[in-house]
């Protein structure tokens, strides 16, 4: 049950009206004693008194506040994300309110729970490629997406550098002799943002990158699909650039199953840095994303208003046993 100003009234034998002047911050305007200041400031701390959002809001106070906004609970790669935004909120003593979408489709429905508390801020994740209307809804706060989004939209853009995280990925496998790479992916927007970032550090290199777009919405059955029409159509390929860690594990599961020898005859990447990447058999070469800083600026966005409209922060490649 929650607390309120009547129970701390009376533990401290004072008037709720008391109460509400020292927790407002108002006591010594009209000369309430310091001792009993301390003694209603500790009584609330001890009871957990929480002061009530729609309290504050009334008020024209901040609520302290930020809702997040995950575009698939599915993805890992945001259960990442979002246990770093947790760890900033604590650390700035604000509260999250959490939304998802069902099939990344935002519904109304899902955003009911954001409506219905007075949050100060949005935290977007995941990236959209088309208008977002259901964003200009809270046009009027601070908003900060993790992914891509498009130029006019309201934001704060955080996401990784990835023409970089491109580019250092070609050049191992470049270096390492890989000249047919192929790209494989789900039809989602990050996917698609990426493989125009892999295309261009390809045409650098002089080399082609086709690439194979499974229709498949999760991402390790697009892994699958994607390679198994790779080797049914037989294409010539020493390397598989895959848009995320959950497509590579998809490609890989196929390419063990086809019997096809990894990195020997083919090698395989990943991107994000997700934990399975590391635990998984044999462990995939991938481009870690910087969630920790990702999350500070996204955090930073909200509580700080005016940064730039788009933050790239570099990643890092790791080669692993699938290269």
């Amino acid at each position: 049950m929650a607390v309120g100003q009547k129970q701390i009234a009376e533990k401290v034998g004072v008037s709720i009206a008391l109460v509400s002047r020292v927790l407002s911050g108002r006591a010594e305007e009209i000369g309430i004693a310091s001792d009993t200041i301390e003694r209603v400031t500790r009584a609330a701390k001890e009871m957990g008194y929480v002061p009530s959002a729609a309290a504050l809001t009334l008020k024209g106070k901040a609520t302290r506040t930020i809702g997040v906004a995950v575009y698939d609970f599915n993805d890992p790669f945001f259960g990442a994300l979002i246990r770093q935004i947790q760890i900033q909120a604590h650390e700035h003593n604000y509260s999250l309110v959490l939304a998802g979408f069902l099939s990344r489709i935002p519904d109304e429905q899902d955003l009911q729970s954001l409506h219905k508390h007075a949050i100060d801020g949005l935290v977007v994740l995941g990236s959209d490629d088309t208008e977002a209307r259901w964003l200009k809804n809270f046009n009027h706060l601070p908003i900060a997406r993790i992914g891509h989004g498009v130029p006019a939209e309201a934001s704060v853009r955080v996401t990784v550098d990835e023409v970089d995280a491109a580019r250092q990925l070609m050049d191992f496998l470049v270096h390492g002799g890989r000249r047919n790479p192929v790209y494989l992916c789900g039809p989602l927007p990050a996917h698609r943002l990426r493989k125009a970032a892999f295309e261009q550090a390809a045409a650098v290199r002089d080399l082609q990158l086709p690439a194979i777009v499974s229709g498949e919405g999760d991402a390790v059955a697009a892994g699958r699909q994607a390679t198994r029409e790779l080797i049914n159509t037989g294409h010539t390929v020493d390397a598989l650039i895959c848009a995320t860690d959950q497509v590579a594990i998809g490609a890989l599961q196929t390419l063990h199953q086809a019997g096809v020898d990894v990195p020997g005859k083919i090698a395989v990447t990943g991107f994000d840095g997700i934990a399975a990447a590391e635990q998984f058999i044999p462990a995939i070469t991938t481009l870690l994303q910087p969630i920790e800083e990702i999350v500070r600026h996204a955090f930073r966005a909200i509580i700080e208003p005016g940064q730039s409209n788009e933050i790239l922060l570099p990643g890092k490649f790791i080669a692993r046993q699938t290269s």
